[in-house]
């Protein structure tokens, strides 16, 4: 049986009963994360212009848009919802294998669950399943790091890959219509990582959403594709200068499971700026740092992240989720990396302009992967350090189920009444008992904050 056919195999045969209790529970945490990132992210000016220009007001359907009371398309409720999930990167996030998985498999799989009425269990296997395949393929080789060594983002080609199997296992498509799905998504993938620090990069995770629903559609009424796109001559790896790795793409298949390796953003910035956040906090709190006192501040990281987008001067709230500087000046000064710390307004701030401008990034080769180390040097001779070995939400140092709740809680506040926050909490503790998705999807008609304000409808 070759690569693809094994993964399809996988994908289609995965069953909620013979997954394992703590896989479960990682997904749980998983979809609650996602459930709160994109209720806030709906408020964003990039997801207002996509929901206008995606006609999600006009086209009628039975797929929510999160955080709203519209109702559209499965694949428009997709587009915009991934959109959403990580318009604020404040996603979650999968080292090494550098994507973003969640947010494409979750909003086309609760797009295509709710038209169809599917249940939590059936949701739960999906997301398990489609995030499987998007981190192995990830992770085969360093594919994901090839990526984006090349200008690629990753999310762009393992989101519509890691969706559209979802998508598949949840309509249950047969093993040639997968075998379409998988390169159908993929003929439509795209991603870059120019796009970094604007309001596109969201956009290639949405698109990801988007076309998975669209392609196993087609792939389900018949729509004929290449066959075994993840080997022979011109295979997905190959095309982008990658190279497959059977092994990696297949050992333990069913057994292992990608999911326990997820991490949760603390911060809402770009992934190892997390760290930077976290240092910086840590050491301000700790001896009660003054910005007037710092004279230079001196971040050390692997070279591979030194080399990702990075803005100095950062004009936007967007940039600044990009910017080393900014991220280690609002961990000092505000004791705090939230959703605040990375607006325009906290970006323009003249006080924070000129710490970032004492901010230096050095290499340091002896660091693993997403490790930092800060120095902080006082104006009165002081050296002040701190190592970061593994941040905080990774695996090596989870986030509680507490820590998770008070994340979500505090992202649904912002668009939902606390009624409606604690009833989508409860309903994702039980999600396995929950018969039909439409009860957590639809809310009431009173249970939006500034509807109307915010959308204008």
């Amino acid at each position: 049986m070759g690569i693809t056919d094994q993964l399809t195999k996988y994908v289609l045969s995965t069953r909620y009963e013979n997954l394992p209790g703590q896989v479960v529970t990682e997904a749980k945490k998983g979809f609650l994360d996602f459930l709160g990132v994109a209720i806030v992210g709906s408020r964003e000016p990039s997801t207002r212009i996509l929901l206008n220009a995606s006609g999600a007001l006009t086209t009628r359907g039975e797929a929510t848009i999160l955080g709203t009371r519209v109702r559209t398309l499965p694949a428009v409720a997709a587009l915009v919802n991934g959109h959403a999930a990580h318009a604020l990167d404040y996603d979650d996030t999968q080292p090494g294998r550098t994507t973003h998985i969640s947010a494409p498999v979750l909003a086309a799989t609760l797009a295509v669950a709710e038209n169809a009425r599917f249940s939590g269990k059936k949701v739960l296997s999906a997301y398990i399943a489609g995030f499987e395949i998007g981190c192995r393929l990830g992770r085969s080789a360093r594919f994901g790091h090839h990526l984006i060594r090349n200008g690629i983002h990753p999310i762009g080609i393992l989101g519509h890959v890691g969706a559209v199997a979802a998508v598949g296992h949840i309509v249950g498509l047969a093993p040639l219509q997968m075998n379409y799905g998988f390169a159908l998504a993929a003929s439509q993938a795209a991603g870059l990582v120019r796009s970094f620090g604007t309001m596109c990069k969201p956009l290639q995770v949405a698109k990801a959403a988007h076309d998975a629903v669209f392609s196993a559609e087609l792939a389900r009424r018949g729509f004929s594709a290449a066959e075994g796109i993840f080997e022979g001559e011109h295979n997905l790896f190959s095309i982008y200068g990658g190279k497959t790795d059977p092994k990696k793409l297949t050992l333990g298949l069913g057994q292992n499971f990608e999911i326990m390796e997820n991490t949760i953003k603390v911060f809402a910035c770009a992934g190892w700026r997390n760290s930077i956040v976290e240092a910086s906090i840590l050491l301000s709190r700790n001896h009660n740092l003054k910005a007037q006192e710092v004279k230079e501040v001196v971040i050390w990281a692997p070279e591979r992240l030194l080399k990702l987008p990075n803005y100095e001067e950062p004009r936007t709230g967007l940039e600044g989720k990009f910017s080393s500087q900014h991220a280690a000046a609002v961990g000092l000064v505000d004791h705090g990396g939230g959703i605040e710390q990375f607006s325009d307004a906290r970006v323009a701030d003249p006080g924070l302009a000129k710490l970032r401008r004492r901010i230096r990034m050095k290499v340091d080769a002896s660091l693993g992967n997403y490790q930092i180390r800060m120095e902080v040097k006082m104006v009165d001779g002081r050296k002040l350090s701190h190592f970061v070995p593994a941040r905080k939400g990774t695996p090596r140092n989870p986030l509680t189920w507490e820590e998770l709740v008070e994340k979500f809680r505090a992202n649904a506040r912002l668009v939902l009444p606390e009624k409606q926050v604690n009833a989508v909490l409860r309903m994702v503790q039980d999600l396995e008992k929950l018969k039909d998705i439409r009860g957590l999807m639809r809310p009431s008609k009173t249970n939006i904050k500034g509807k109307e304000r915010i959308f204008g409808r």
